[in-house]
Order: structure tokens, then sequence, then C-alpha cells
């Protein structure tokens, strides 16, 4: 049966009540105490890079707005030069869903576009409790605690202002859906290290902890993810780096509308 985006979102928190009695090992390190409380408004702009590219390839954005149990999420990146001419000038990435008080982030939508391409979505079917991964067909169990490419992001962020007490070599394992299938991300905290960020009014130095992902099998992509204790832990660097060590970074260079 086809379900509505905005349907799926109001049905979806009976739906996944029913799933509040079934275990998940990762969750208790991935969440904390009133989680869900540190899931905040947010409006980040990033300076997008490439390695094998030189100068700047796009301004990203990052706006989150949560109102009562709801979320919405939107990382939309604005190509120049060589990027544009790929992707026709835009790069877009959207998750809706609820706030679970102890979950924290709670996807129920995601989708991807690229330039003029379709709209990639994976959505949650309520009724029959599967993610449909519209891009190819297929569907997914859904898990309890599931996130995907974008939220992962800022779950780790509420993760930190709930409690950031984390040692070397500490893991965030958490289960995320794409357009097109349910996977793994384990986030190892790697080391603590000061960025210097230029935010608009000169350089400013923060201290991080950077997050790296363990890729399962030899050609997936390795994910970083540093995040700035003196920005109430939003993420002042991402880094997805592919399997020939290329690697495009987002550096924050600005915070609020």
């Amino acid at each position: 049966m086809n379900v509505s985006k905005k349907t799926m979102i109001k049905i979806s928190a009976a739906a996944l009540l029913s799933l509040s009695s079934v275990s998940s090992t990762w969750a208790a390190e991935t969440t904390c105490r009133g989680m869900g409380k540190q899931v905040i408004d947010s409006d980040l702009r990033f300076s997008l890079t490439h390695s094998q590219i030189p100068g700047e390839l796009a301004i990203s954005t990052h706006k989150m707005r949560v109102a009562g149990t709801q979320y919405k999420l939107e990382s939309t990146s604005q190509a120049k030069g060589f990027l544009a001419l790929l992707y026709s000038g835009q790069l877009t990435q959207k998750s809706e869903g609820l706030v679970d008080a102890q979950l924290g982030l709670t996807p129920l939508y995601y989708a991807e576009q690229r330039g003029k391409k379709p709209v990639a979505e994976s959505m949650l079917n309520a009724e029959t409790q599967q993610v449909l991964f519209k891009r190819n067909g297929e569907s997914a169990p859904y898990e309890k605690g599931l996130q995907d490419r974008i939220s992962m992001i800022y779950q780790i962020a509420a993760r930190l202002r709930c409690n950031a007490d984390l040692k070397t070599g500490e893991t965030l394992p958490m289960r995320v859906m794409s357009t097109g299938r349910v996977g793994n991300e384990v986030f190892v905290l790697k080391k603590t290290e000061d960025l210097t960020l230029d935010l608009g009014k000169g350089e400013r130095r923060v201290s991080t902890l950077q997050f790296e992902t363990k890729p399962e099998d030899a050609g997936d992509e390795v994910v970083r993810i540093w995040y700035a204790k003196d920005l109430n832990w939003q993420p002042a660097k991402i880094e997805i780096q592919d399997a020939d060590g290329k690697a495009l970074t987002q550096t924050l260079i600005g915070t609020g509308t």
C-alpha cells in the first residue's frame, strides 16, 4: 500500500510505540537519558572542498528545525565551478521524523537529490513497519534507533550534549538507511584535536572530538566528523573519503541565520 509522506509522519508514532519492547544492544551506547531535549534548532554553513580539485566547490547549509515532537533537517550544497557543471548547481539531503525523549532523532523519511536527477526517497510504511526504498523498489524491516545519512551527524551531536564523557577508542554504532539499503556505521572516537575556523569574525580556535567510521568492506567510504565543544558540540568539519583516498570535506564557516 502506498503511503504519502504526510500520512506517514502522522501515523508512525503509534507504530514506533509498538517497537518499544524490542531490545537493541547498540542503543544504550548511542543514546542517553533525556536525549530528546538535546536535539536543537541549528543553522550552519560550510565550505565544501575536494582533495583532488583546487578551490572551494560549494557552500553547504545545514538547517534543523524542531517543533514539539517532530523535526525537519535539510542539507543543501550550492555548487560552484566544476561541481556545478556535474550536478546542475545543487545537492540536497532531507530528513524528517520524530524527536523521541530517550532515542533522540527518529527519522521516518529521507531523501537525496543531485542536480536535476529524480529525488531518491526512503520512508517508513507504518502499517508494515518496513522502510521503503523508492529508488530500487526494495524494502527492509524498520529497526528501533535507525538513522539516515544526514540525521546520524546530528544524533551524535545530541549524544555529546547529553554526555560527552567518552574515551578514545570508544564506539557509537548505528544502523543507517540510505536511499537504497540499511547498513552499519560504527563511529570510533579517534582523538581530541584543536581546529582553527574562520566563522566570519576572524579566526577562532576550537577544541573538538574527532570520530571516524570503521569500513565493513574494502570499498566502503570513511566518514570523519569533528565536533566542537566550544560550539555546543555542533559539527565543525565533515570529511568523506573514498576507497582511493579522495576526500570531500565540509568545513564550518558560519553559524546562525
